[in-house]
């Protein structure tokens, strides 16, 4: 710590060194910040959760309404198909913000009151229903191009059973290995697991 800082902690330590971990929003100084209130910067934020995934259509249309958060499709072909979904989130540091389970998220039936004892809470923000599973493109083309006829192109994307039938007719005597290539570049064969296309910068 540089001298100037820690005379202003001997002379100012509420500001220098504000705990704002415990303080209740009736008592808090101007300094400590709700932690919802944080920039995305200072926050550790979970993954977008695929409710689709775990839960059956009606099961996942419930956990959406109840908590708001969640997606019920991953992925999409354009930016105007994909849907965007709050986050769970916590504070980097703990003594960097108060928490008040009852002001975080207002919203009726939005709060993770399950998870209080975590500290954690809804971001303000969103962010985009899409995941990455390691497929590239390119190298699917590829694959489609050179061993399609093998079916590797299916064995890739995890379409496994379609993969086999497709070695053993030898691409459909052709037929399908050029259709297959036709999916791929109009952007209607994509990983089985509805994952985006990694990006290759």
């Amino acid at each position: 710590m540089t001298p100037l800082l820690l005379l202003l902690s001997l002379l100012l330590p509420g500001l220098i060194l504000a705990d704002c971990s415990g303080a209740p929003p009736a008592t808090v100084w101007s300094i400590c910040k709700n932690c919802s209130e944080l920039p995305e910067y200072l926050l550790k934020c979970e993954d977008v959760l695929d409710l689709a995934s775990l839960y059956n259509d009606t099961a996942a249309i419930e956990f959406k309404e109840k908590y708001g958060y969640g997606c019920l499709e991953m992925g999409g072909e354009s930016y105007d198909d994909v849907k965007q979904t709050r986050v769970v989130c916590a504070a980097l540091e703990d003594y960097s913000c108060y928490y008040d389970p009852l002001d975080m998220n207002p919203v009726k039936d939005r709060r993770i009151e399950d998870r209080a004892s975590e500290k954690v809470f809804l971001s303000s923000f969103t962010k985009p229903c899409v995941k990455y599973t390691g497929h590239y493109f390119q190298t699917t083309l590829i694959f489609s191009l050179l061993l399609g006829i093998l079916g590797v192109d299916r064995f890739c994307l995890g379409w496994t059973g379609i993969g086999v039938g497709k070695m053993l007719t030898i691409g459909g005597l052709g037929i399908w290995w050029i259709i297959d290539i036709i999916l791929l570049i109009t952007g209607n064969l994509v990983p089985n697991d509805k994952s985006n296309w990694e990006t290759l910068f």
